[in-house]
Formats: C-alpha cells, structure tokens, sequence
C-alpha cells in the first residue's frame, strides 16, 4: 500500500451524503414525495402560469429518466439547465424565454440540492488523514461545476484536496474514464500511483478500472461483487474503513 502516492474519491455517495428529509414535500397521488418542485413551481408563474407542481414534477420526472437512459450509452454529461430546458419546452414554454427561465429553475433547484448534502464527521476525519500523507482530489458525476463547487466550500472539501473534476466541465460522465484521468494529471501523479474510491459499480469502479486505477469500492449495502464482472482492488463496508488500508 504504501506505493500509492494519491486518492481519488467520489463526491456524492461516498465523501458527502444526500438527505432527502431537508427537501419540501409535494402531495402526488395521494402521497407526500420529497422534492424541490415546490420551491420551482412559484417560479413558472410569468411563462407557464397554468402549469401544476404536479405536472412540472411528472414532466421533470419523465426528462430525467429519458436524459439518464441515453447517458447510459454515450456518458455525456448536459448541464443541469440543460434538463430543465427540455422540461418546459414540453410544458409548452415560449422557446426564446425557455433559456433564462430554465437557468432560473437550475439555480434554485441546485440551491436545495447543496442544503441537503451532510459530510459526516467521520468523513472529514478521514480525509484529514488521507490528506496528511497522500495528493488528493475528487472526481465526480454531477450536471452542474458551480453547485458542485459550492457544496465543496461549504463542507470545507474544496481545500483539503489538490484537483476537482467534474462531468458537466468535462462533457463527460463515468463510467468514460476521461473523468479519472483529468483526476491523475490534476493531482500529478501516474496510474499504478493511485487509488480511487466510489461507492458505485457501474460509474466509480468501472471508470477507475478502464483507467487503470486501483479502486476501492464502499458496498454500503452489502450486496457484494456483481457476478461477472471485474472485482476492484478492496471492498469495504464505509468510508473510514479506507484508513485502516492505507496504514497497512
């Protein structure tokens, strides 16, 4: 262990936490749905004043599922208002104000998604460590730089680590191992020098795999290993366990 020289890690997942109990809730079908619609739907009033929150959520709803089956084939990355765009040309919205609203939308959505990130005091010891003997960085899949960057300020990341790469800057999303390697010549450092963390398979491991990269994967569930598919360097169970590794 002791040749590796740098850490990678993911953001969302693995350094910080998303809680959805610090969003509003809308009613739809009977039920409460946590969500940032209703901190949205006040803003449609000057271009799209007959628009329901329940319509703007089905409709924001069914855009990111379509934006999120093709980034499965072609790992680009569009930017947040890029998605919000889309929803309200379907909603009907003038095509000239649909750009300014859409940027609107993004910001204030944006804006509920960073008040509702937590970095575990665990998490921060942890990346003290790591930081105290090893180049760090961060890598992550998230649609909008700005929001990203902000939720590195606000939970002290931005300066504990070296280099910050994100896929919406980028063009493109893990699994593309583009992502890991702008993250190796940010922290200066070869492949077989570093280690990346990620707690998804699909993303995290396989870009750090196509990259070359030893990867530790956080199975925070338990499920293990998928069948047949190429195992990462370690699993463990939570983030701090990643201490006891890079001690041995």
């Amino acid at each position: 262990m002791a040749r590796y020289r740098g850490v990678l890690f993911d953001l969302f997942g693995t350094l910080v936490h998303f809680d959805d109990a610090r969003l509003p809730t809308i009613a739809l079908d009977g039920r409460d749905v946590r969500s940032t619609v209703p901190l949205l739907a006040p803003l449609l009033g000057d271009v799209l004043p007959a628009v329901s929150p329940a319509l703007l959520h089905r409709t924001l709803r069914a855009v990111s599922e379509e934006m999120m089956r093709a980034r499965t084939d072609d790992h680009i990355e569009h930017p947040s208002r890029e998605r919000f765009r889309r929803v309200l040309l379907q909603l009907g919205c003038d095509d000239v104000a649909c750009g300014e609203t859409a940027a609107m939308l993004s910001r204030v959505h944006m804006r509920a998604i960073a008040d509702a990130t937590v970095f575990p005091p665990e998490h921060e010891a942890l990346l003290a460590g790591v930081r105290a003997a090893h180049r760090t960085g961060v890598v992550s899949n998230f649609d909008d730089t700005a929001a990203a960057y902000s939720i590195l300020a606000r939970h002290g990341i931005l300066g504990s680590v070296d280099t910050v790469v994100i896929s919406e800057a980028v063009g493109m999303r893990k699994p593309h191992p583009a992502l890991v390697r702008e993250g190796l010549r940010g922290i200066g450092l070869a492949a077989d020098e570093v280690l990346f963390v990620g707690d998804t398979f699909d993303e995290d491991m396989a870009a750090a795999h196509a990259a070359g990269v030893d990867a530790v994967w956080i199975d925070r569930a338990g499920r293990g290993v998928p069948v047949g598919v190429i195992s990462p360097r370690w699993v463990v169970r939570t983030l701090p366990e990643l201490a006891a590794l890079l001690e041995r």
